[in-house]
């Protein structure tokens, strides 16, 4: 991880977001970047561009206000500021692109019971995470740093490949993590043997195992075997979409894999 995006919409729940990143990271070479991003509601009001440049200068003032903040815990943090008009979504996407940040991980506060119930920005989750296809991490309000020793999977053993593998192996390697691989669907007959070999592959001297979960409530279980084996994160790929939408449906969201306590990092198929 060398650059890596932290939002930030003012709120406590966003700093302590921040400072979780900062402290997660403070002993590698990573430059971070503090964005916020605003819109006008109505864009079709007459005093748009007044509009705009109060709440441009509401958004530099505010940033500098969290940068004294950041600084004031970690004054040797490379941080740089971003004040970015639009909405969440659309200016998260432009970051990508030639001339923008290109993180290799947006961190992300949430302040419900679970993490993507309210998600940062008022925005909604399933957007974000359907229409960003980048790392991110979401970090509960409630949670205090704790060195990621361990790991949980929630997996389909279908949903992983080399390039999903590639920024939680660098996760791995740097924190010397073990990782645990919950299966949580098995509607579908799948190889195990190969599908796990085929896995292990892609986390060479990573300590790690394959588990396989009973129980109606995919939120539940995985929930109860990150709680049982002390998890310190969940990770979650978007890939197969049946799976995600499983995990992301509204009637369970507050049953969500990601209890306070559990950091959850979000993984992306690249597009093609």
């Amino acid at each position: 991880m060398k650059r890596i995006l932290l939002m930030t919409d003012f709120s406590e729940t966003a700093r302590h977001a921040a400072f979780y990143a900062l402290e997660m990271f403070q002993d590698s070479k990573v430059h971070f970047f503090l964005l916020n991003a605003y819109d006008v509601e109505f864009s079709g009001s007459p005093y748009l561009m007044q509009v705009k440049e109060e709440m441009s200068e509401e958004s530099t003032k505010g940033l500098k206000r969290e940068l004294a903040a950041l600084h004031a815990q970690f004054p040797n943090a490379r941080i740089e500021l971003a004040s970015r008009y639009g909405p969440l979504v659309d200016v998260l996407i432009k970051e990508y692109h030639e001339d923008g940040i290109c993180p290799d991980l947006i961190v992300l506060g949430c302040r419900g019971e679970s993490a993507l119930e309210n998600f940062l920005l008022g925005s909604n989750a399933y957007d974000v995470i359907k229409n960003v296809h980048k790392p991110m991490l979401a970090v509960p309000k409630s949670t205090l740093y704790k060195k990621p020793r361990r790991m949980v999977f929630a997996t389909d053993l279908k949903s992983i490949d080399k390039e999903i593998a590639r920024p939680l192996y660098e996760l791995l390697t740097h924190f010397d993590s073990e990782l645990l691989f919950a299966n949580v669907l098995e509607d579908e007959y799948i190889n195990r043997l190969e599908a796990e070999e085929k896995i292990a592959s892609y986390f060479p001297g990573i300590k790690l195992s394959f588990h396989f979960l009973d129980g109606v409530d995919v939120c539940e279980s995985v929930c109860n075997f990150a709680g049982d084996n002390e998890a310190d994160m969940v990770v979650l790929v978007r890939h197969n979409y049946s799976f995600l939408e499983r995990l992301f449906h509204p009637s369970i969201t507050k049953k969500m894999v990601l209890h306070p306590q559990f950091p959850l990092l979000i993984l992306h198929e690249e597009e093609k």
